[in-house]
């Protein structure tokens, strides 16, 4: 079974968005942290996608991040 997310830059940090509401929120303040971690618990990580956010940019007004994936048994 396939199970898909999104990696999602807001507000300063890296946030796990994931269709399952019992995972729980995670978040990390450095993205080669999350993607190390991510890659660890066997996530593909495709990406990333959109723009990267800059001083001057409205940190509520973005769409930056990368696709995750991964088989669980």
């Amino acid at each position: 079974m396939r199970q898909h997310a999104w990696l999602d830059f807001h507000r300063g940090f890296w946030l796990l968005v994931t269709g399952d509401t019992h995972a729980g929120n995670r978040k990390w303040a450095d993205r080669d942290l999350a993607l190390s971690d991510l890659s660890v618990e066997g996530w593909v990580i495709d990406g990333p996608y959109g723009k990267q956010p800059t001083i001057k940019h409205d940190a509520n007004r973005h769409f930056y991040g990368y696709g995750l994936m991964r088989t669980i048994h």
